[in-house]
């Protein structure tokens, strides 16, 4: 489901990538702080984005310094730190466990196992610590477990869970912000799904694996209707996060909600283009 909320990197200045990357390079140091270094594989773009959004919206101290790190060990790099980023580390480290536990549930893969015994106490300590997140982490597992053993056709009933989901983890706090919060992680969340879903359909129906865009996939108009379907949820996120007071790294936020962010549908759509045309 991860790695859809991607920048652009050639619509961003320089400075804004470097500053991107701040953020990306201070997330995985949180979690490796916080959860142990092991534990970097639950690096995402969606968490990053995240601590952007929650960094820019509260504006809590942020310690800036440029470090090396083991995949980096020649140039120094920007690494951001502060509440929000931990904040993230702790969802990043309750989402990848849940989801290691569930593939390891559902097709008994030993890697997956292996990895969640790695996040296993992270995520006990994250849950103790975000009870209402760990909640809506668990629901979601567990209810698209049952979606996905019925077949559910109904695009709905699958994407809405991620939606709710990532509802529940956008507010950090219960304040004024928290209504457009839930919004914007809802409409997310569900392109985010239907995305993937998209991009994972040729594979899903060579292995057999659930897919509720497979009874659409024959349709002359898929790609047309897929897009405007993403492109409607889309706009509604962007309602939400045009409400928020966000000054600081907007542009950069702009750049994955409206460009970055359909990077692999258009990916996607041209690897079938292609093989069409064969």
């Amino acid at each position: 489901m991860l790695g859809v909320m991607t920048v652009r990197k050639d619509e961003l200045k320089i400075r804004e990538f470097d500053r991107y990357r701040g953020y990306y390079c201070g997330l995985c140091r949180a979690i490796g702080r916080r959860c142990g270094s092991a534990c970097r594989m639950a690096l995402s773009f969606e968490m990053t984005f995240l601590a952007l959004l929650l960094t820019s919206l509260y504006e809590p101290e942020t310690s800036e310094e440029k470090r090396r790190c083991l995949l980096h060990p020649v140039h120094k790099r920007l690494m951001l730190g502060n509440e929000a980023i931990d904040y993230c580390a702790d969802l990043s480290a309750l989402i990848s466990y849940y989801d290691l536990r569930d593939g390891w549930d559902d097709e008994r893969k030993p890697g997956s196992l292996a990895a969640s015994e790695l996040l296993k106490k992270a995520a006990q300590k994250a849950g103790e610590a975000w009870p209402r997140q760990k909640e809506a982490v668990e629901k979601y597992v567990a209810a698209l477990h049952e979606i996905e053993k019925r077949g559910e056709t109904n695009l709905d009933a699958a994407a809405n869970l991620t939606g709710d989901m990532l509802a529940e983890l956008y507010v950090m706090r219960e304040d004024v912000y928290a209504r457009d919060l839930r919004e914007l992680g809802f409409y997310t969340g569900k392109f985010i799904y239907l995305c993937d879903c998209y991009e994972d359909i040729e594979h899903d129906i060579k292995k057999k694996n659930y897919n509720p865009l497979i009874a659409r996939s024959t349709q002359e108009s898929f790609v047309q209707d897929c897009e405007r379907m993403l492109s409607d949820m889309m706009a509604r996120a962007a309602l939400a996060f045009e409400r928020l007071p966000l000054l600081s790294d907007a542009e950069i936020m702009r750049n994955i909600l409206y460009s970055g962010i359909w990077v692999r549908f258009e990916q996607a759509t041209m690897r079938r283009k292609a093989k069409n045309e064969q």
